[in-house]
Order: structure tokens, then sequence, then C-alpha cells
């Protein structure tokens, strides 16, 4: 479902209170969003940064719309590993960020829930790569 309203608010088929009342079917209203990851170069931050709430999400989503283009890879666990209310999985994506190369990088995500919902996203990521090509000016 998370895809599905996603997909739809990406492409302006639903206006952003539509999107935020759908993600509140999904997770939690106090949902908190975070990364081990603080880019070098300044406007890859808020891609990265911690956000609490709905609304924090919903502009974190319009933030990775405007100026992330991904490849490859989002949404496409390359495994998943389920303890009681604690899911981990595993990606590689690859995307573009501001027009300029695409990298390609792998990350864990853990997903806590409460409920049933999504209350807590975490990405561990391997920044390495993003890092190589983003930390400096356009190569």
């Amino acid at each position: 479902m998370l895809t599905a309203a996603t997909a739809r608010y990406t492409a302006k088929q639903i206006s952003a209170a539509e999107f935020a009342q759908q993600l509140l079917e999904c997770m939690t209203e106090g949902i908190v969003f975070r990364s081990t990851y603080t880019p070098t170069w300044e406007p890859l931050r808020p891609l990265f940064a911690p956000r609490q709430g709905i609304d924090e999400i919903v502009a974190r989503y319009d933030y990775e719309n405007e100026y992330e283009v991904i490849h490859d890879g989002s949404g496409m666990p390359v495994d998943l590993s389920i303890s009681g209310d604690v899911a981990y999985y595993t990606q590689r994506e690859t995307a573009s960020f501001f027009d300029r190369e695409p990298v390609t990088w792998d990350m864990v995500t853990k997903i806590r829930f409460h409920e049933g919902k999504i209350a807590e996203i975490t990405m561990f990521v391997d920044a390495t790569p993003i890092e190589a090509a983003y930390a400096g000016p356009p190569h």
C-alpha cells in the first residue's frame, strides 16, 4: 500500500493531504525516520536528515521527488529478516541527485512496527560511494 500511495503522490494523482491520510493507514502519526549518514554535500542532507511525524515524512518525499532520480533498486529488498515487531532488509540502490551522475550504494533498513503500523525507519547507509561521487564539485 505504501508503494502504491507513494507512486500516486509522486505522479501528482493525489494531493499531499490525501497522501498523508494514506500514510496514516500504514504508519503511526509519530513515525520516526533516521539515517546513519550525514552527507558532506549540504544539498543531500535533507534526504538523510532525521524526520518525525507524517508531515515531515511527506516533506521528505517532496524533496526526494524533486532532487533524486532512482535508476534501480528502490523497494527491492535483497533479503528480509523479521523478529517480533522489527524487520530488517538489505537493498542496493542506484540513483542520481540534482541531475548529477548516478551512484550505487548498499543499505540496510530497519523497520519497527507498533500495533501493526510502521513506527520507525532507520537506514544504515554505506555512504562511501555517495561521498566519492557527491562530496565535491560535479565530475
